[in-house]
């Protein structure tokens, strides 16, 4: 056995050099000795979970994947407050999706390349080397498709003289950057067809979990299904989104909590309804610190009740959505005016340290309304093979009625836009509002000045260090 854990834990590598200090620290119960090699299931473990721990860091679900495509779009402001994530709001040049996503993708990306390696050689239970290997399919495709969403255009809306492709796949794993084999940037189907065929093994290797998911912090089949209707959406791929959707729901246990039940999914240390989430552990290594924790960002408060400002809460909700929300929507009552500066804004409470301990709250990836909505967006869409306005009545309904608006009787165009409005409301604030409407192919349009969907802005900026001539990967326009 050839890999050690201080390789998988303590290496992360992007397409260029970086810098060491940079790189995550697990926790040590997440961690062994760095001398140990990857020959033990101990060994195994410590390099899965800090694989995961990853996934904390400010640059993904700390804050940027959940607060940045908020900003982007139309759904919330930056009242300015801390002076963080300024630019976001006002669509400036360069103020995106930051380097540090780019960087963590792929420092995840490479851990699972080393971790999979490992495995080749590795001689033990053949069950768990399966669902090991499961759970590190579903983290590259989960990665790969959050490279895809900000730093490429989406299959369904190509703005084709600005396309440069995909993203680099790197499917090896790499010890140092001389390592390293550049490519150019794939077609932006060769990368979907490398996500789908990830979420394919995933889905081939995660044990059956007797329709139930056992853990939602850690990838499941039934994750792997709802992560598949999402890709498959974003792809225009509506079959699939309806089977994997139907698999997700039927493989999961879950259901939608009652009416009133609704604001208690958001008051509890997991969500009820997340097939998968990002967990946050009191620890060294976790990367909510008090300014940059999505409590802080979207709140000036330490919990739901608090009546003391304690933080900026310079993410707020726009006027105009604030404005879509009906007096009888359940979903309101997760919105509430903020505290001392902030007295005369709306603040979403959705992340309000609700674990009972500040700044690490549980971060929902994908939740059973997104996948409802899916389903409903691909039975809704003109033209789609699966094309049936009552199936997506029905699906939509679930959500309107949960949310306590009563059901819709809508059809052609308005269904299809009461869709969309329904995943903004259910959504909101969980990071999908600007790479919905990127997908849709529509413009942005917000008090700060609109951004047309041809606009370069649509597009990250490739991190500067990856994109020399000499990686072959080429500069998304306008940068």
């Amino acid at each position: 056995m050839k890999k050690f854990i201080n390789i998988v834990i303590l290496t992360g590598m992007t397409l260029g050099s970086l810098s060491c200090n940079k790189l995550l620290e697990v926790d040590p119960k997440q961690s062994i000795d760095s001398n140990t090699a990857l020959g033990s299931q101990e060994a195994i473990d410590a390099a899965v979970n800090g694989t995961y721990a990853r996934l904390r860091e400010v640059g993904l679900y700390g804050r940027d994947l959940i607060a940045i495509p908020e900003l982007l779009a139309d759904n919330a402001i930056n009242t300015g407050a801390g002076n963080r994530l300024v630019g976001q709001g006002i669509n400036q040049a360069g103020s995106h999706i930051q380097t540090e996503t780019w960087q963590y993708c792929y420092y995840i990306n490479n851990q699972a390349n080393l971790i999979l390696e490992a495995l080749d050689t590795y001689d033990g239970d053949e069950a768990y080397e399966n669902n090991i290997a499961g759970q590190l399919h579903f983290l590259r495709a989960l990665v790969y498709h959050t490279l895809m969403k900000a730093y490429a255009y989406d299959p369904t809306a190509i703005v084709e003289p600005s396309d440069r492709g995909g993203v680099p796949i790197i499917n090896q794993g790499v010890l140092n950057t001389a390592q390293i084999d550049f490519t150019a940037r794939p077609t932006i189907a060769e990368v979907y067809d490398f996500i789908y065929s990830e979420l394919d093994k995933a889905i081939s290797l995660l044990p059956a979990n007797s329709n139930k998911i056992a853990d939602q912090t850690f990838a499941s089949l039934a994750a792997a299904h709802a992560l598949y209707s999402r890709v498959a959406l974003y792809r225009g791929d509506m079959a699939k989104v309806i089977s994997e959707g139907e698999l997700a729901i039927n493989t999961s246990g879950l259901s939608l909590a009652s009416t009133d039940q609704f604001v208690n999914t958001w008051r509890t240390d997991k969500n009820p309804e997340s097939f998968f989430e990002v967990a946050f552990v009191l620890a060294a290594d976790h990367s909510n610190t008090t300014n940059e924790s999505l409590r802080a960002t979207f709140t000036t408060r330490m919990t739901a009740s608090s009546t003391t400002t304690v933080s900026h809460g310079n993410v707020v909700l726009s006027e105009e959505l604030y404005s879509q929300y009906s007096e009888n929507d359940v979903r309101k009552a997760l919105i509430m005016p903020g505290l001392g500066s902030n007295s005369s804004r709306w603040e979403i409470t959705k992340f309000v340290s609700r674990s009972g301990i500040n700044n690490i709250d549980n971060v929902p990836v994908i939740r059973l309304p997104e996948v409802i909505l899916n389903m409903a967006e691909a039975y809704a869409t003109p033209g789609s093979a699966v094309y049936n306005e009552s199936a997506a009545r029905t699906e939509l309904n679930k959500i309107r009625e949960r949310a306590g608006i009563g059901a819709a009787t809508y059809s052609g165009e308005a269904l299809f836009n009461d869709i969309i409005l329904q995943r903004r409301l259910e959504l909101a604030f969980e990071g999908h509002r600007f790479f919905d409407l990127k997908r849709l192919g529509r413009d942005i349009i917000k008090e700060s000045g609109n951004v047309q969907h041809g606009d370069f802005r649509i597009l990250a900026n490739i991190p500067v260090r990856e994109a020399r001539p000499n990686t072959q990967v080429e500069q998304n326009p306008g940068y």
